[in-house]
């Protein structure tokens, strides 16, 4: 069964600082996505970082309400000024078993602290409330899931890329885990990016791309570009088998190259996993 609740108040939403929430309301359940809800003089814009933390480990974030706006645009089309998701769910997979696929399943994965922090600058009078939306251990049990996927949750792990030079870099982009962590999409935020190659042991999965390119396929599949948002995301069609193993047939790590070409300027990459919470 789904069901919507709200969430405990955030403490100390000002209008400059740390919001935070720390909810008791959602442990037992399984956690598809967290909706806030902006008030007052208070824009996503003024969001400076959101992070998620499963007992006291960041799991989600820092990611900006800007950049986490765009992602969420880019997957489900929807703008709305007030409203923000963090979702753990995949909303447009093409099973239930793929949809819920990385939702937090409180119980097997071990939680007993929920938080959300959400670092604000520059608001006026503002006011944050949160909705969860929730789904019984039941259903997921009722669904088919196999017992060894419900302790994987879904992470969004960022790191900051500095391009010094026109021309083709090798990155150091944080990607988790690599313990069996399955990658299911990679965000590069900033105007300076130009094509993207990504490699696993030497074989390119995404060959040198433009963000023409890069587009044309998003919108094939239902995908919407946005602003300064460049994505390499292997499940575009739905698909969860698709997901990237970090772990080779033998089970040792893979080896990845992340290749940016562009000009001069700071990309913020958020890197967006399957996982477990020890592993991360």
């Amino acid at each position: 069964m789904q069901f919507v609740r709200k969430l405990e108040p955030f403490q100390n939403v000002v209008a400059t600082g740390r919001a935070v929430l720390s909810s008791k309301v959602v442990l037992g359940q399984v956690i598809e996505r967290i909706t806030l809800e902006l008030g007052g003089t208070f824009t996503k814009a003024m969001i400076t970082a959101i992070r998620v933390k499963l007992n006291g480990k960041t799991i989600f974030g820092d990611v900006s309400g800007t950049v986490l706006d765009l992602i969420q645009r880019y997957l489900l089309l929807v703008n709305d000024a007030a409203r923000l998701t963090i979702d753990f769910s995949e909303p447009v997979a093409r099973s239930i078993q793929g949809q819920l696929m990385g939702a937090i399943h409180t119980a097997a994965a071990g939680v007993t602290d929920f938080t959300i922090e959400v670092d604000i600058a520059g608001a006026t009078n503002p006011t944050l409330t949160a909705w969860a939306q929730l789904r019984s251990p039941l259903s997921v049990q009722k669904a088919g899931f196999d017992p060894a996927t419900l302790p994987m949750i879904r992470a969004l792990v960022p790191t900051t890329v500095v391009l010094t030079a026109t021309g083709e870099i090798q990155a150091d982009v944080n990607y988790g885990s690599r313990r069996a962590s399955l990658l299911k999409r990679q965000f590069w935020y900033g105007s300076t990016l130009t094509s993207l190659r990504i490699r696993r042991d030497s074989l390119d999965l995404f060959e040198g791309l433009t963000r023409a390119q890069v587009d044309f396929n998003a919108q094939e599949f239902g995908r919407q570009n946005q602003t300064n948002l460049f994505c390499w995301d292997p499940l575009i069609d739905g698909n969860q088998s698709d997901a990237v193993a970090t772990l080779r047939e033998d089970g040792t790590p893979a080896t990845f190259q992340f290749l940016p070409t562009g000009t001069a300027g700071t990309l913020s990459v958020l890197t967006d996993i399957y996982t477990t919470l020890p592993a991360l």
